[in-house]
């Protein structure tokens, strides 16, 4: 339990940090239009100067962390982009929400392919040609970093039958090397009422660690005074 409130208040601190220092240099969009090429030609400097719930940050932080484009995420049936949440994109996260039209059809069948289709992106653009299981999946360090089989990950996530109600969560996740760090993908099947209506897409910098090992660091961490100090500072800064 003291290793679990350790990581608990870790987590708490680098949010607050982030949170009190991340938001001084966005702009808001004025007319509310999508400019994907604005995003290209911007792709190389290291923050996104706009919303963060956008289309254009997606695009731009989706590239930034893999060199894949929005457009070569998403599906080919008809998008219901309606709400507010459909993207994001920041430092931390880059998000997409592919959602069916009203009266639009996607069936588990169409999920899977998808997870195919987007392992097949991940593995051309990693550093060495892999899509691999990560720390998030396991905490051997040897298999962390060996090839996370596609069919045998989809052949896990198939789901099962009770009482004749199928049960499948439709969710899937595997880690690339890109330009030497390491990223998370995550693919999720995303429902409402049990109707299938889309999947969503989200990477993010991936853990390069055990869970154990984090813990440990962040332990050491919290006891160095200095840190200590700091951590006082931000919560006092963030309190007024």
């Amino acid at each position: 339990m003291k290793r679990i409130f350790t990581a608990l208040t870790c987590m708490a601190v680098v949010l607050l940090v982030a949170g009190c220092g991340g938001n001084s240099n966005k702009k808001a969009k004025k007319d509310g239009e999508v400019d994907l090429n604005k995003v290209a030609e911007n792709i190389i400097k290291e923050k996104f100067e706009g919303e963060s719930y956008s289309k254009e940050a997606a695009d731009f932080y989706f590239q930034k962390f893999s060199g894949i484009k929005l457009k070569d995420l998403a599906p080919e049936y008809a998008l219901n982009e309606t709400s507010q949440y459909t993207y994001f994109g920041d430092e931390h996260d880059a998000l997409a929400n592919f959602k069916i039209q009203d009266g639009g059809s996607y069936t588990k069948e169409d999920h899977e392919n998808n997870v195919r289709r987007i392992y097949a992106l991940t593995k051309k653009v990693a550093d060495n040609g892999i899509n691999m299981y990560g720390f998030e999946d396991t905490s051997d360090k040897e298999k962390a970093f060996t090839e996370k089989d596609l069919e045998q990950m989809i052949e896990d996530g198939k789901g099962t039958k009770i009482l004749g109600i199928e049960i499948y969560m439709g969710d899937y996740g595997w880690t690339f090397k890109k330009d030497g760090v390491l990223r998370r993908c995550e693919i999720n099947l995303l429902e409402k009422n049990d109707e299938k209506l889309g999947y969503s897409v989200k990477m993010y910098k991936a853990m390069e660690k055990t869970f154990d090992e984090i813990i440990d660091d962040a332990e050491k961490a919290l006891s160095d005074p200095e840190v200590q100090k700091e951590v006082e500072k931000a919560l006092k800064d963030y309190s007024k």
